[in-house]
This record gives C-alpha cells, sequence and structure tokens, in this order.
C-alpha cells in the first residue's frame, strides 16, 4: 500500500480518486492519531473505520488512546457538509490536522439544484480555506459520474483553492450491465 505523507505545513491538500485513495486516507489518519489529535469529516458515507482501527492495532499497543485522539463527523448532505466545515474552527484546536473524506460526493446530488449546490460548495471551500490558516487539511474527493458530468466544476473548483493536489489514475471503468446472479 503506498502511503501518503502529511507535512506539517499548514495547507491544503487534495486528492482526487476512487476507494483506493479513501484506504490510503485511513492509514494516514491511524499514523496522525498516534502524533496527537485528529479531525476526521466524512461526507460521503463511505469511510470505514474498521481498517482504520485495523491499522491502529497494527501500529500501535494501546490502540483505544489513539482512538481517543480522533474526533470524528459524518455528513449526509451537502447542507450538512457546509455546516460541519462552517464549524471547523469549534471542533478542531489549533494545530489539529483534519481529514476530509468524499467531500464531493453530497455537492454532486440530483436533488439539490445546481445553482444552490454551488453556492454551498463555494462556502465550504472558503470554510476549508481558512482552516488552513491553523493545521494542514487533506481532502479527499472523486469526480462526478457521467451522469452529473455538469457538475465536473465542482472538481475544478476544490483544485483552484487547494495549495497542492495529486489526480490518482483512473479506475477501470464500470460494466454497462451487471452481470446475471443466476446465468441462464
Amino acid at each position: 500500500m503506498d502511503e501518503i505523507a502529511l507535512p506539517n505545513t499548514n495547507q491544503l491538500y487534495t486528492l482526487i480518486g476512487g476507494r483506493e485513495t479513501a484506504s490510503r486516507l485511513l492509514g494516514l489518519a491511524a499514523r496522525l492519531a498516534l502524533r496527537g489529535p485528529l479531525l476526521l469529516l466524512d461526507c460521503g458515507n463511505r469511510a470505514n473505520p474498521l481498517p482504520l482501527v485495523k491499522e491502529l492495532c497494527r501500529l500501535s499497543g494501546d490502540p483505544i488512546a489513539a482512538l481517543g485522539q480522533i474526533q470524528a463527523a459524518r455528513a449526509f448532505t451537502c447542507y450538512q457538509a457546509a455546516a460541519l466545515l462552517e464549524q471547523l474552527g469549534q471542533r478542531a484546536p489549533l494545530n489539529t490536522p483534519v481529514i476530509v473524506f468524499d467531500l464531493l460526493a453530497s455537492f454532486y446530488d440530483e436533488s439539490v439544484d445546481y445553482a444552490e449546490g454551488l453556492r454551498l460548495l463555494e462556502h465550504a471551500l472558503a470554510c476549508l480555506a481558512a482552516a488552513r490558516a491553523s493545521a494542514p487539511v487533506l481532502v479527499s474527493a472523486r469526480p462526478p459520474l457521467a451522469a452529473f458530468a455538469g457538475r465536473a466544476g465542482f472538481v475544478e473548483l476544490l483544485l483552484r483553492v487547494s495549495d497542492r493536489y495529486l489526480i490518482e489514475p483512473s479506475a477501470p471503468a464500470a460494466p454497462e450491465r451487471q452481470p446475471a446472479l443466476f446465468p441462464l
């Protein structure tokens, strides 16, 4: 597994990728929790804590203490994601690294008007930009599905506010049709 290193400089780092990105970020979260407090925000409802716990057990003789260093929150809608990011200063003390999983997932929601989603995203990105003044911030995101290609500009907005970013190679395309469970 390629490890992701989060420098100690207060910058906004963005990773654009798929599922592998999330698992790599969980490995980073485990290493950061061993060093001190950490704030995890899951905006895509995809961050599975089990790999994090397994990694802490592997790295530490006291994984419970390391878990105690982690404050986590989950957003299910773009409204909740924007509210979580607005509260970053209250949630995370100075110098507490922040990891945001799958930031753009809820902003791709088809039930939210494009203009409203854009307004909320711009507010959320301003909050992230402000948070980097006091701590390193790492954000992961996925490009939108083909059905939501009109929101591809959301990735560009995120990259524009990032100090550094990495776009990982795309995962293989999903098959057109799901294979039959019981082939005839």
